[in-house]
């Protein structure tokens, strides 16, 4: 429940500092200026996104990141604009922050639900090879997709999500009173920014994140430099030994990560690290001992192998955990949902005469946010003709779906888009994955013919993307609820992020497909960008419809085991939270336990660094820390996020790297290195 809704004892009110401004009106909010920032901080957290998501498959939020950078890049552009005498330099206001920041957090959310590192890529052959499948189906394989259907793709899901968000906004977030914590945290820090001591503050970030921007920026442009060939550089230091480095425990000196590592809970990076060492420390080892008997084949990619276990292993612990999840957030959102029913008057119209006790602020916001409500049939008929739109229209873009599948996911997804945004109001917990999970399961053992894998991932699609788009943009709006934003004009920049998103996010994608090397495109193991989720999402396609014939043995004892300990840790979770125990913080989990079995430990060492920094910060100086944490972190890493727009360039025109920094055993190696190099061609002489 929205702890500022019907307390009058609240602190100093925040709209009573902003009593004096004049509300701006519709185009003084969705300003050109606006859509101008907007654009390019798209193409900086576009970046960003995909390199986290392709390589480490967690992405952290980079909501307060994006805020703070959305309001020092905006209020440069308006200075820079009134210092030319420009039209277009009125005053920067709290709500054209906002809009920007919603722009720039609809494209990274398309971004991460567009199938980039997930669904897309589960279509490749390479993602199907990798699994052990040397010979796949092309029914079952979509290995070029053309650029321009892939926009049109994103924007009519994105299009959906936006129409399926409109008609929840005003039900969560004033007849529900639904706090969505990230959304209100956002509010507080733009409202913050916006007062004078704000400002003040706003000046020393502004200046801590310049400073590590460029310095993870040249960081990276150095390391470029040694890294021409395959496990070369920096980023393939075996800082614990080579024994060790071909386990994936290893620092790969990423200031992306250390960044991340600095925004995410310190539970949920030690986590990380503690999947990495049972996997790849413990288990895997184990199961190495175990060949020739427990499986026959030494192939690391077949489904036969070694490679079996950790595939389905992975599998359990992260569907068992996603099930467990959902099936707990649905019976606290049921019994939440009725109690709301029997305490709260649902016709809005009366909302401020049924609440005499509100206080200044909630009767300002509400009467803002009443006075720029959308008719709920206008997006209800769009919807419907959207859905019939994207019926006939993406079975022509992936022939193994029909119109009939299609119109079927979107009869449901408004139902569970109600409990999906609801959950997140209560608990900030987006679990759009899990319904995807499902729908993958259930699609794949629907159709149940060839074609069925590629229908699955679709259909997965069309679901993560409704849902875990549609419940942050109600998010996004709670945040213009609290800053007394125009949701006309939010909706109109989430509809402006669909449209420069669809059209950005394919082009970044194929500017990290420049980069990557030919012989390990991405997808694979072995590539830079391994994106160790679309592995998952075909293996659960394939077992559904009953593509795995034949597993290594103890391999479903195993996955048993995964599964009972996933209940566990789950359950020990739910009941610490009820009853108090002061442990919950220390419960880990499974799903961050889980995804290193694929991607080994590098990405969690990063992470846990980033944790010690900030540590060791808190330890020194804890008010220091506290205001500059968010900028180091999101200089770290927007820096080496864009580095990947010049190395892009630099390979589109088949610049390499002149040097490759090579690690080898001491001993015989060292001999056969040195006589190698002292045989190599001198220089001819001028």
């Amino acid at each position: 429940m929205d702890a500022t809704i019907g307390d009058p004892l609240l602190a100093a009110s925040v709209e009573r500092a902003f009593e004096k401004q004049p509300l701006p009106e519709f185009w003084e909010q969705a300003t050109p200026r606006a859509m101008i920032v907007s654009i390019v901080l798209s193409i900086v957290f576009g970046f960003v996104t995909l390199q986290i998501q392709m390589s480490a498959g967690v992405v952290p939020g980079l909501n307060m990141p994006s805020s703070v950078l959305s309001f020092i890049f905006l209020k440069w552009f308006v200075s820079l604009l009134q210092s030319c005498g420009l039209p277009g330099s009125g005053p920067f206001t709290r709500q054209e922050n906002l809009l920007v920041l919603t722009t720039v957090t609809t494209v990274s959310n398309l971004a991460l639900t567009g199938g980039f590192a997930l669904y897309i890529v589960a279509m490749t052959s390479v993602v199907a090879k990798s699994l052990g499948d040397e010979n796949p189906d092309p029914i079952d394989i979509v290995d070029n997709f053309p650029t321009g259907q892939w926009m049109l793709f994103l924007f009519l899901i994105g299009i959906m999500s936006v129409l399926t968000s409109v008609p929840l906004n005003q039900v969560m977030i004033l007849d529900y009173r639904l706090l969505f914590p990230t959304g209100t945290a956002q509010a507080h820090l733009i409202n913050s920014l916006h007062t004078p001591h704000g400002a003040i503050m706003a000046k020393i970030q502004v200046a801590t994140i310049f400073k590590f921007f460029f310095g993870s920026f040249s960081w990276t442009a150095f390391s470029w430099l040694y890294a021409s060939g395959k496990d070369c550089g920096f980023s393939s230091f075996p800082l614990f030994g080579l024994e060790l480095y071909k386990k994936r425990f290893f620092f790969d000196f990423s200031a992306t990560f250390i960044g991340v590592g600095m925004i995410c809970p310190l539970m949920v990076n030690i986590t990380f690290l503690a999947g990495g060492i049972a996997s790849w420390g413990l288990l895997f080892p184990f199961l190495e001992t175990k060949s020739g008997q427990w499986y026959q084949t030494a192939s690391p990619s077949s489904l036969a192998g070694i490679n079996g276990y950790k595939v389905f292993i992975t599998v359990a612990l992260i569907l068992t955990d996603g099930v467990y999840n959902f099936i707990t957030l649905l019976i606290a959102a049921l019994s939440d949902f009725r109690q709301k029913q029997q305490e709260t008057d649902t016709v809005v119209g009366h909302y401020l005469r049924k609440h005499p006790s509100l206080n200044y602020d909630d009767r300002r916001r509400i009467e803002v946010f009443l006075e720029n409500k959308i008719p709920p049939s206008l997006p209800v008929a769009a919807y419907a003709v959207c859905a019939i739109i994207c019926g006939v229209v993406i079975p022509q873009i992936f022939h193994q779906i029909n119109f009939f599948n299609v119109i079927t996911m979107y009869l449901i997804i408004p139902i569970v888009a109600l409990t999906n945004t609801y959950a997140t109001g209560l608990t900030d917990w987006n679990i759009a994955y899990t319904y995807a999970k499902f729908t993958i399961f259930v699609v794949s053992a629907w159709i149940a013919k060839p074609g069925a894998i590629v229908a699955a991932l679709v259909a997965c699609g069309l679901v993560v993307s409704a849902l875990h788009i549609s419940s942050q943009m109600t998010q996004d709006v709670k945040t213009g609820y609290m800053t007394l934003t125009s949701q006309r004009a939010l909706i109109m920049m989430q509809t402006f992020g669909i449209v420069i998103g669809s059209v950005l996010t394919p082009c970044i994608f194929r500017a990290f497909q420049r980069t990557d090397k030919a012989h390990v495109p991405i997808g694979a193991p072995d590539s830079d960008y391994p994106c160790p989720y679309a592995g998952l999402y075909r293996a659960m396609a394939v077992i559904s419809t009953g593509g795995v014939k034949e597993l290594p043995d103890h391999c479903l004892t195993l996955c048993f085991v995964a599964a009972g300990f996933a209940v566990v840790v789950n359950t020990l979770s739910v009941v610490s939270q009820r009853r108090g125990w002061k442990m919950q913080i220390y419960i880990p989990s499974v799903t961050v336990f889980a995804l290193p079995f694929f991607i080994g430990s590098a990405v969690a060492i990063d992470m846990c660094i980033g944790s010690a920094v900030v540590y060791i910060w808190m330890k020194m100086n804890s008010q220091s820390a506290a205001i500059l944490t968010s900028a180091v972190a999101a200089g770290l890493i927007c820096g080496e996020g864009l580095f990947a727009l010049p190395s892009a360039l630099l390979t589109l025109f088949s610049v390499e790297a002149p040097m490759c920094m090579k690690f080898i055993h001491s001993g015989k190696q060292v001999d056969l290195a040195d006589s190698f190099i002292r045989n190599m061609s001198a220089p001819a002489k001028p």
